[in-house]
Parts: structure tokens; C-alpha cells; sequence
């Protein structure tokens, strides 16, 4: 995927390294997407967060452990035409 896209709309480097990661991990927990960025703990959920409330990623609760998924790419359409 191009980065380029995910930058224009605003998306910062975190953002961009973790929703890539959840497009290859698909649902997973936040320690799979640790080992694949690279990024710090708390980084890693303060930026989760940040793409849930984008609407780029969702989360289901399982017990107390959140799995994370990437929305389909489409959805970056539907949250460019949000900026707007």
C-alpha cells in the first residue's frame, strides 16, 4: 500500500506502521502488532486508541484482552470525505 495516502489524510508514522500491521496481522492483540512495529507500549495503545476513534481500526473485548482489526481500506475514502 502506499504510504503516501495515509500521510496525506493526516495519518501520523505510528498510525501508518500500525494499521499496515494489522493489514497483514489481520485481528490480533496489541503484543503481535509490539513485535511488529517496533513501537513502544504505550505508544502502540495510545495510538490503537487514536485510529478507533478515526474509525480506521475496531476492537473487540474479549475477557479483559481488546483484538484489534483493520477496517477494509475503503473506509480511508469514507474518513477522507469526513475531513472535508
Amino acid at each position: 500500500m502506499n504510504t503516501q495516502i495515509l500521510e496525506d489524510i493526516g495519518l501520523t508514522p505510528a498510525e501508518i506502521k500500525i494499521y499496515l500491521a494489522l493489514l497483514e496481522l489481520g485481528a490480533t492483540t496489541a503484543g503481535p502488532i509490539l513485535q511488529k512495529t517496533g513501537l513502544q507500549n504505550s505508544v502502540v495503545h495510545m495510538t490503537l486508541n487514536k485510529l478507533v476513534d478515526k474509525g480506521l481500526i475496531s476492537f473487540v473485548k474479549e475477557g479483559k484482552i481488546n483484538h484489534y482489526q483493520a477496517a477494509n481500506p475503503k473506509h480511508i475514502i469514507e474518513f477522507i470525505n469526513e475531513k472535508k
